[in-house]
């Protein structure tokens, strides 16, 4: 470095940083400030700052005060500082150092700076030109993000460096850069930018300067009264300014009017919940109970609850526990199944409230309802805990629970007992209880054997080896005994998600053209096949190659099977909102509903996130349908009349919604007319974004970022039914109101940055369905899409 900054030398240097903030979409409006200062290498500094783009003058005070740095070869070592500097002025201070950290020769090197400890990679252009790459830069970036993919957030960053030397490796002048785009997988246009350039020019030739004399820099540092530290940012939380910074119970007073139970569907609710949930995260347990109480609150304590479920800390929970759980008023009894089923959905489990829902799980509650959304939060809960960077389902509350579910299906004598722990496994999702359930598929009763299908459909692709598959045709071409046509198709599912080869879709194929005469299950196969097809072009040239290569297949009698089962797949949305699709699968017996589920998912890459499942069964009903079905399909004996929808959230399967069982029961909703009225099956707001994390810039600022988004689902149907007429129809309606929200913030000692992105759409989604049996039976289903708009800002 020959003669860079000789002792007894001084050097000035035009200082200037200048950040713009703005939209990641459309930078050319850029906001922001810049600082522009002298750096006296030797004396003391002097800055100013203006704002962008209107250049209004601030004040940056603290500056003035000398500081020191130990500069060897191109590496800052340690920064000495006045005790009067406070946090915000010494990280300024170190990021002006950090421009002084350079090397000359090519290579990889590890350095600390406000940045963090980063890999920095030099390429020389000359002997005087230098290019510098910041890599991996390690800091306390306090990371949160959701598991599911479509729903995280994406931070995409470059930091780099151009300087220059003169011919002794002077440094002459230096540009810092920083980019930072804050984007939401789901929706990549959505978010921030941060940019901050830092740049300094020498100015003029060296000058002579006073030195300070010691034995040791020890001395010097302690007769000056110094304070020592790394170039490393320090975290800096600026003080609440005016008692602006917002409690809950003044935050809940400005957004409890959204929060009606008219409002929830709506994109309103979505973005009270948005607006509230931080706070609320900091809130104590009295103050939490106090809205809970007041008078304004009863009419909104259904949305209360599904705060309190978002919140997941220890305050909200005990809070909801004192007033729902443990109250005598049964009243309260659905608002306790509510909380649970909101806790469920949540994003940021924490160990006390795992533990505390197993302690109560190991007693039964006398509510049947509430006992079984107990099981399947607690199940929920613990999958999200597993999932937690540092957790596994090898931690031990997890494996606790895990153990508690397993015990209590070896202990359950009747099927009720089993399908509702079975449900909890669905949501608990851990590896080791796929062979337990798979034992049950194949050894129980039907009612079992599908609900532990329906669990391992739910289970990522990537758990079954070559003997799992081998287990999911015995159950589809029923080779080793006869199994209920929804357990088949629920293997089929698994099948196909297992992406078939040529060999193993010819074999999948070949079931169309046998002898079983279960032709709904042979017609669910075509369209499952046809919508697959439909997704994915090279499976859509394999299917035609096979069905062209064997001509007893590809003829009209196989491949137009009778029957009314249905597979399709509709995008749902599209740019500039998000992408997302709708798929429809309706499994037919004997000319009635079976099972049935239209799927809502988010489409992001090759990743589909489920956001909501509705889910319809049936049984027994064929009779009331047709009498001159001459096939039975696969030779069910005559089970019970039964109806009920099922719901998933987010992934979370909920406790079953029983519309009748047994004839006496569906015959009084006929004769009463209390099932043609539109009945309200859910109704809640949960979180659907959860993200925050940090990032350190070079200038020693630490922005703070957050991406929140909430949904509001009102879920309704009605169904009516004429025995005269022999036929009925049905409606079912979704009303969704989505929120979105981003932000980038930042204290700076002379700025509050703070960008703000807010998204909101209501879509809707209203199934109807026209049964004629006074003949063959003729199903038609229409799903109807009203225009929705999407408000931007």
């Amino acid at each position: 470095f020959g003669d860079a900054f000789r002792v007894g030398t001084e050097e000035r240097f035009d200082f200037s940083n200048t950040v713009h903030v703005g939209n990641a979409k459309n930078a050319s409006v850029p906001f922001g400030y810049r600082v522009h200062a002298t750096v006296i290498v030797a004396s003391v500094p002097t800055a100013s700052v203006v704002s962008i783009p209107d250049d209004r003058a601030g004040s940056f005070s603290g500056v003035e005060t000398p500081f020191y740095a130990w500069w060897n070869l191109g590496q800052i070592k340690e920064v000495y500082f006045s005790t009067s500097d406070t946090v915000p002025v010494k990280n300024f201070k170190k990021g002006v150092c950090a421009l002084f950290q350079y090397q000359l020769l090519d290579g990889t090197y590890n350095e600390d700076d406000p940045s963090g400890q980063c890999e920095t990679k030099y390429i020389s252009h000359s002997s005087t030109r230098y290019h510098k790459s910041k890599l991996n830069c390690k800091y306390d970036a306090n990371r949160i993000q959701r598991t599911e993919y479509a729903l995280r957030s994406n931070l995409k960053t470059s930091r780099n460096a151009d300087f220059t030397v003169d011919t002794d490796g002077a440094l002459q002048k230096v540009r810092s850069q920083d980019y930072v785009k804050y984007l939401l997988n789901a929706h990549d246009q959505f978010g921030p930018y941060y940019e901050s350039i830092m740049q300094m020019n020498l100015q003029g030739g060296k000058q002579k300067t006073e030195t300070l004399q010691g034995s040791s820099i020890e001395e010097i540092i302690k007769k000056l009264s110094l304070q020592k530290e790394t170039l490393l940012a320090e975290e800096f939380y600026a003080p609440c300014k005016d008692n602006n910074c917002g409690n809950i119970i003044s935050v809940f007073k400005q957004h409890k009017d959204l929060l009606t139970n008219a409002n929830v569907g709506k994109e309103s609710s979505a973005t009270a919940l948005v607006e509230m949930v931080h706070t609320a995260r900091k809130a104590k347990k009295e103050d939490l109970v106090r809205i809970i109480k007041a008078k304004s609150s009863n009419e909104i304590k259904g949305q209360i609850v599904d705060l309190l479920g978002a919140v997941q800390t220890v305050a909200s929970h005990e809070a909801a526990k004192s007033e729902f759980i443990r109250s005598a008023n049964p009243e309260n009894m659905y608002l306790a199944e509510r909380y649970l089923q909101a806790l469920a959905i949540g994003t940021r489990p924490i160990v006390e409230i795992v533990n505390d829902l197993l302690e109560m799980a190991q007693t039964e509650h006398r509510n049947v309802k509430f006992y079984d959304s107990l099981i399947q939060c607690l199940a929920a809960v613990t999958r999200r805990y597993a999932q937690l960077e540092g957790n596994s389902y090898e931690t031990e509350a997890v494996k606790k629970v895990v153990n508690f579910l397993e015990e209590k299906i070896d202990e359950c004598s009747k099927e009720d007992c089993k399908l509702k722990f079975i449900r909890g496994l669905q949501n608990l999702k851990c590896p080791r209880t796929v062979d337990r359930l798979l034992k049950l598929a194949q050894q129980s009763t039907k009612a079992v054997s599908v609900a532990a299908m329906k669990a391992l459909r739910s289970f990522s692709a990537y758990l079954w080896n070559d003997e799992f598959r081998a287990a999911f045709e015995d159950i589809f071409f029923q080779v080793s005994k006869r199994y209920d046509s929804s357990a088949r198709t629920l293997a089929l599912d698994i099948l196909l998600d297992l992406k078939p080869d040529y060999d193993e879709l010819s074999h999948l194929m070949q079931f169309l053209k046998s002898s079983d005469k279960a032709y709904e299950v042979k017609q669910y196969l075509l369209q499952k096949l046809r919508m697959v097809a439909g997704q994915c072009s090279e499976f859509n040239a394999m299917l035609k190659n096979i069905i062209a290569r064997d001509p007893q297949l590809n003829n009209y009698h196989v491949l137009a099977p009778r029957g009314l089962s249905t597979a399709l797949s509709r995008t749902f949305s599209t740019v500039p909102s998000f992408n997302a699709s709708l798929t429809s699968l309706q499994e037919m017996s004997g000319g009635v509903l079976k099972r049935g589920i239209v799927d809502l998912t988010l489409d992001v890459d090759d990743e589909r996130t489920s956001l909501f499942t509705l889910g319809l069964y049936a049984g027994g009903m064929s009779s009331f349908v047709s009498s001159n079905d001459e096939e039975a399909g696969d030779g069910a004996e005559e089970e019970e009349t039964t109806a009920g929808m099922e719901l998933t959230v987010q992934g979370m399967v909920m406790r079953p919604l029983e519309f009748f069982n047994g004839k006496g029961e569906l015959m009084g909703h006929v004769w009463s007319g209390t099932a043609s009225e539109p009945t309200p099956a859910y109704q809640g707001i949960t979180l659907l974004q959860d993200n925050e994390e940090r990032f350190a810039s070079h200038n020693g600022l630490t922005l703070a970022l957050s991406a929140t988004g909430a949904v509001s689902i009102d879920l309704n149907g009605q169904v009516t039914m004429s025995l005269w007429g022999r036929n009925a129809q049905s409606k079912v309606e979704q009303n969704t109101g989505i929120s979105m929200n981003s932000r980038l913030h930042f204290d700076a000692p002379f700025a509050l940055v703070d960008v703000r992105f807010s998204s909101v759409q209501a879509p809707q989604l209203h199934l109807t369905s026209h049964l004629d049996f006074s003949g063959d039976p003729a199903l038609c289903m229409q799903l109807v899409q009203p225009k929705s708009s999407l408000k931007h800002r």
